[in-house]
């Protein structure tokens, strides 16, 4: 679909995923100086821009990534998780072995990727301590946004890494001493930063968190107030419903779990208990960070648990990789909403998305990056 960069303009025949709960509309969408000025049903009273029954979506926000392990891809085969990204894994002698500039182009080859399927902003766990920062901070030229969250190795960088970063993403809790994670989750909190940490990643991690404080290790990141937690493979629903009483987001990364061999997450659960959650892609080791597919998969693992997932489960999940974390992370746009920034992705309706029974469903399970037909960032084409 080919258009101008035009901040005015009108763009009819749409089909609108609109508000923070994707409602559909078929109508059209007036944007003035960046700005969505109307959204209406039927024919809009002025000229506009034929879209041809696109669909008009918010774009992706990939709320957990680790895009600098794309200079050494498909290093998981063969190896267990631990093997791969457990903290003697493959995957940090790899980074220690590979120069700047080769981590850096490898990056930006990344986001490149990330903005050609539809994906605006990621939250990056970035390890390599200050260095490790300031390197992915240097390559982030893109369009899309990067909300970086330092590893605070050696602890004594910790004051810096969070001047320069969003924040701090820590892994699992057994890598840590209790009282300097709590001296960290202070700091974080008095810098009014990202506390986010990986939870039951495996059931070895689990299983060594109970033995040795007789917690889980969602109840033990709880105390430390995070603003999110990641993975919960190994979550129990107990654990679950603690998160959904704390209203803390968690972030499921079904594909590298999968690929890594430490399991499917309990996306079910949280869906029946009503849990926030956002979708990931985790580390570019193991998978692109491509949300489409992303998407897919969840989905196909939920109609595997039942039969019963339908319509307002694909809703949700378009929800988790579009307007869910966008709120999470604040971003500087909204869902498509008359008075928000006009920054959305318009997917052409061709070949997979035609004759569909159910718009949500139908994107979360046939949409491909190839319907990428415009993405829109306040009021223009990128």
């Amino acid at each position: 679909m080919n258009g101008n960069n035009l901040a005015n303009q009108v763009l009819s025949n749409a089909i609108l995923l609109e508000g923070d709960k994707l409602e559909v509309t078929c109508g059209y969408l007036a944007i003035r100086g960046g700005v969505i000025e109307e959204i209406g049903e039927g024919v809009p009273p002025k000229r506009a821009k034929d879209l041809k029954r696109a669909f008009v979506l918010p774009p992706f926000v990939n709320a957990h990534t680790h895009i600098a392990d794309s200079v050494a891809k498909d290093i998981y085969l063969g190896k267990a998780q631990p093997q791969v990204v457990g903290p003697k894994g493959i995957k940090f002698k790899e980074l220690l072995s590979r120069t700047e500039e080769e981590i850096t182009a490898s990056v930006r080859a990344t986001l490149k990727d990330m903005l050609k399927t539809g994906t605006l902003a990621h939250c990056d766990f970035r390890e390599g301590g200050l260095s490790g920062v300031k390197l992915l901070r240097r390559a982030s030229d893109s369009p899309v946004s990067s909300i970086i969250l330092g590893r605070p190795t050696p602890a004594a960088e910790l004051d810096a890494i969070l001047k320069a970063s969003d924040g701090i993403g820590l892994p699992s809790l057994e890598d840590f001493d209790p009282a300097a994670l709590k001296r960290t989750a202070r700091k974080v909190l008095t810098a009014k930063k990202i506390l986010a940490i990986h939870v039951a990643e495996t059931a070895d991690a689990q299983r060594a968190s109970i033995n040795a404080t007789g917690k889980s290790e969602i109840k033990r990141a709880l105390e430390l107030n995070p603003s999110f937690v990641v993975h919960g493979t190994w979550a129990p629903g107990e654990d679950l419903d603690i998160l959904c009483r704390a209203d803390v987001h968690i972030v499921f990364c079904a594909r590298a779990n999968s690929l890594l061999g430490v399991g499917m997450p309990p996306i079910h659960l949280a869906l029946a208990k009503g849990v926030k959650f956002c979708l990931g892609t985790d580390n570019v080791t193991v998978c692109q960070p491509n949300m489409f597919e992303e998407l897919a998969f969840v989905w196909a693992c939920l109609r595997r648990a039942s039969s019963d997932v339908g319509s307002e489960a694909a809703r949700e999940l378009l929800r988790a990789a579009t307007v869910g974390p966008m709120r999470l992370f604040d971003l500087p746009w909204g869902p498509i909403k008359e008075g928000n920034p006009a920054t959305f992705m318009v997917l052409a309706r061709r070949q997979n998305l035609v004759n569909l029974t159910d718009v949500h469903a139908g994107l979360v399970n046939r949409a491909r990056s190839d319907n990428i037909g415009a993405i829109y960032l306040n009021g223009k084409i990128i």
